[in-house]
């Protein structure tokens, strides 16, 4: 080796002792990357965001076994109301109880926007859908200040994205309303009569309303009545939870 081989090979090493610092931090910054990759490579485990137990490799959101305790719904929902009946289906997937409730809740009262993907999912995995757009429910001014988001829009467009389904904002409303919790019966249908209307021309085309819980399906009815005006040709609807 020539000396001035080993000159640069002793200077070289001198920096790197003296700069030891500096050559730690880019050794941590390789670490980091390299840790990065493997996480993407060998993903973390999930876990079930009810009981927590680590979910199996073809289980997604929420295992098996929680998925199990929710209670299906078995018929299409029957909507008797006050009016004409212009919704042709409603579909809703569960009943409104246990697990199923907390999920709607956490949804819409407690901030947990992401659970609209977690509905969408289950949606998507048990019922076959078949429509040319997706739409939602429009909320109140008043509800959407209060809550910052529609968790049916939201579900929606997740939906949409599942689907591979356009999805849309078609209605909005044209009357404030009061929130249907707080009423039962008759009373659902007079507070939301004639409470939407359609923004476009949708004729020939077959619509999907998208909703978190259906109950006396007057609301889902009269959104029907609107996009028929515009000349839809069939409007269905799709609920994640029944309630009685």
């Amino acid at each position: 080796m020539s000396g001035n081989r080993k000159y640069a090979d002793s200077k070289i090493n001198n920096k790197n002792i003296k700069q030891g610092c500096v050559g730690k931090g880019i050794f941590e910054k390789i670490v980091f990357l390299l840790n990065c990759l493997l996480e993407v490579i060998f993903q973390q485990p999930y876990f079930c965001i009810i009981c927590g137990r680590e979910l199996d490799y073809e289980e997604v959101y929420i295992c098996d076994g929680c998925q199990d305790s929710f209670e299906r719904v078995t018929d299409i929902v029957k909507i008797d109301g006050q009016d004409d009946i212009f919704l042709d289906e409603c579909i809703a997937l569960y009943e409104f109880k246990g697990n199923v409730r907390d999920i709607v809740h956490d949804l819409k009262y407690r901030g947990k926007k992401d659970l609209s993907n977690v509905i969408a999912y289950l949606i998507n995995k048990n019922i076959n859908l078949d429509a040319d757009l997706i739409t939602w429910v429009p909320q109140s001014k008043r509800t959407y200040r209060n809550r910052g988001y529609n968790q049916s829009e939201e579900i929606a467009k997740c939906l949409s994205y599942y689907t591979n389904i356009k999805c849309e904002e078609l209605l909005i409303r044209v009357k404030e309303t009061q929130s249907q919790v707080l009423l039962n019966g008759i009373d659902r249908w007079y507070n939301v009569w004639d409470a939407f209307s359609a923004e476009r021309n949708l004729k020939g085309l077959k619509v999907l309303i998208v909703d978190d819980v259906v109950t006396t399906g007057a609301t889902l009815n009269y959104c029907a009545k609107a996009l028929k005006q515009k000349g839809a040709y069939v409007v269905n609807a799709i609920c994640f939870a029944k309630s009685c």
